[in-house]
């Protein structure tokens, strides 16, 4: 018991006063019922269907349209007619409604009528489903994430919804309901991007209500989240690339609805859209996916080319400093040579108060090659379940493990108690470098250097046992050599890696080191490499050469 009190201190003691009194709040309020209808005070329609961004032909595939008509729904690898229970993520994910955008998509690319139709029967049916007021459907997220969707999808319909008064009307009293339910219980116990979310579907529900009052209200409240939660290297503070790309997203959309209605904050929102925007581009842009630093996965956010696409033809906006490389807010670095790209996290598992979507992944690294992932972290698969834990973990990213102990006490599904302290990060021409304190007190330090001649030197200092990982990418496989590790694919070869002679190799085809989440929901079979040595406090360099395809 008092490991389990031990936990819950070290990671209480990091919240804000506020967030431990909503937290109280909440329990007391939790279970009860809330009011599932109310007469909508009046419309606005709201410019909030972005073509780039919601017919983008890379989104649209995560969907199946025609399915979803059917009555099926698949959304993070699962399906709604799956055997078994379902994830709590995938209930969140229904309750999003945002299934319903391709079903605009599709109306507005042939006008037939049965796509309109299937979204009115979605919505209704939710409605219907959901009139007991309680339940994931009422969670603050999924009304913060489903009022955006809708609105969006109000918008994307067009006349033919404005036309349909009855439905607009009951639809518009349940939306009402909704955002009224959402003012009352924002995730202040949370913070972080929940909290973000909570604002910008009520600043948007108020222009669309036309509550003056309610939008002068949120408008202070969200610009006062956006300079805490927006560093001034322009990541989001969570550290996720994930969230970053979703919050630029909802600062996007929120732009374009103020167009006419208050240009001032509509312009105001400009700066910080493009120093994310820039982040976003400058470590994403050649890596082939979203990086899988902290929760994050290629099938939530926006792509990146549709984030620029609308940017360009809705903001007249472009990455402004595109050749950037480090962002040491975030601890975040990069290094891009012949090819080559290399990110590299040295910064906190997150904000001290909102580690919830934190991994022990610090120091770690990713290395595309041609802009393809060949050294990538884990992922995170999904957010409950067996799996959660081990995604989490250090030994699931390209970073090295001391004496068998986490870096960070990770632990539920978004908690973390003790965590890693004192990380510094810095960078020059052809390197970059950070260190730690973990939370077992163990001082770490990692450089890496990528050579003119298509080599890249990682260099690591610890003193005791060491475990460094290096997990390949699907279509890549390890081949074990006399004094050297050759990776390939189809048999072709693609890089030597060169341990220290004293190091202890091991290939691991198999386990949970085999698996690999790109995408939530989904978990491929990979090979991970685990080379081993005892730390004294020197620096230990491992070599991947480039230019040397087999062993010499």
């Amino acid at each position: 018991m008092s490991g389990k009190l031990n936990k819950y201190y070290n990671t209480l003691k990091y919240l804000k006063k506020s967030q431990l009194l909503y937290l109280l709040r909440n329990r007391l309020r939790r279970g009860k019922a809330v009011k599932t209808s109310v007469p909508a005070p009046g419309r606005f329609r709201l410019p909030l269907w972005w073509e780039e961004l919601d017919a983008d032909l890379a989104y649209l595939q995560r969907f199946d349209a025609e399915e979803i008509l059917r009555g099926n729904v698949t959304l993070l690898h699962e399906s709604r007619d799956t055997a078994g229970e379902r994830s709590h993520l995938w209930s969140f994910n229904l309750h999003y409604l945002e299934y319903l955008i391709p079903l605009a998509a599709a109306y507005r690319r042939t006008g037939e009528e049965r796509w309109y139709a299937g979204f009115k029967n979605y919505c209704l049916c939710w409605i219907r489903d959901n009139r007991s007021g309680t339940g994931d459907g009422w969670h603050p997220y999924t009304i913060s994430l489903r009022l955006t969707n809708l609105l969006i999808c109000m918008d994307g319909f067009g006349e033919i919804l404005e036309k349909d008064e009855e439905f607009v009307r009951e639809l518009s009293d349940s939306m009402y309901a909704q955002y009224l339910h959402l003012q009352r219980n924002p995730e202040r116990h949370l913070l972080a991007n929940h909290y973000f979310e909570n604002l910008k579907a009520v600043l948007l529900g108020s222009l669309y209500f036309q509550e003056e009052s309610t939008y002068n209200k949120y408008r202070v409240l969200l610009k006062r989240e956006i300079a805490e939660q927006i560093l001034p290297d322009g990541l989001h503070y969570e550290r996720s690339l994930m969230y970053h790309k979703i919050i630029l997203e909802d600062l996007m959309r929120v732009a374009g609805a103020l167009s006419g209605i208050d240009d001032d904050f509509g312009r105001e929102l400009l700066e910080p859209i493009q120093r994310m925007a820039d982040a976003m581009y400058a470590l994403e842009e050649g890596v082939g996916r979203t990086p899988l630093f902290n929760d994050a996965g290629d099938n939530v956010a926006r792509p990146m080319e549709s984030l620029l696409n609308g940017l360009r033809e809705q903001l007249g906006m472009v990455p402004a400093h595109p050749e950037k490389r480090d962002f040491p807010d975030a601890g975040y670095y990069c290094l891009e040579n012949g090819g080559i790209k290399i990110l590299m996290d040295v910064g906190k598992i997150g904000p001290d108060f909102a580690v919830g979507h934190g991994h022990c992944d610090a120091l770690s690294f990713e290395l595309s090659l041609q802009g393809k992932p060949l050294f990538v972290n884990a992922g995170t698969g999904l957010y409950q379940g067996a799996l959660r834990p081990w995604f989490r973990s250090t030994v699931a990213h390209n970073t090295v493990v001391i004496d068998g102990q986490e870096q960070s006490e990770c632990w539920g599904d978004h908690r973390v108690a003790r965590r890693t302290a004192e990380g510094a990060g810095d960078c020059g021409d052809g390197w970059m470098e950070g260190s730690l304190i973990t939370s077992a007190g163990k001082w770490q330090k990692r450089r890496m250097e990528l050579k003119e001649d298509g080599s890249v030197r990682i260099s690591d200092t610890v003193h005791g046992q060491a475990q460094a990982y290096l997990h390949l990418a699907p279509e890549y496989q390890y081949v074990l050599q006399d004094h050297a590790v050759l990776v390939t694919r189809n048999h072709e070869p693609v890089c030597v890696i060169v341990p220290d002679g004293s190091d202890k190799v091991q290939i691991h085809p198999d386990g949970n080191l085999a698996l690999y989440a790109p995408d939530f929901g989904q978990i491929k079979k990979v090979q991970a490499l685990e080379i081993s040595w005892e730390g004294d406090g020197t620096p230990h360099v491992i070599q991947i050469d480039f230019t040397r395809r087999e062993e010499r």
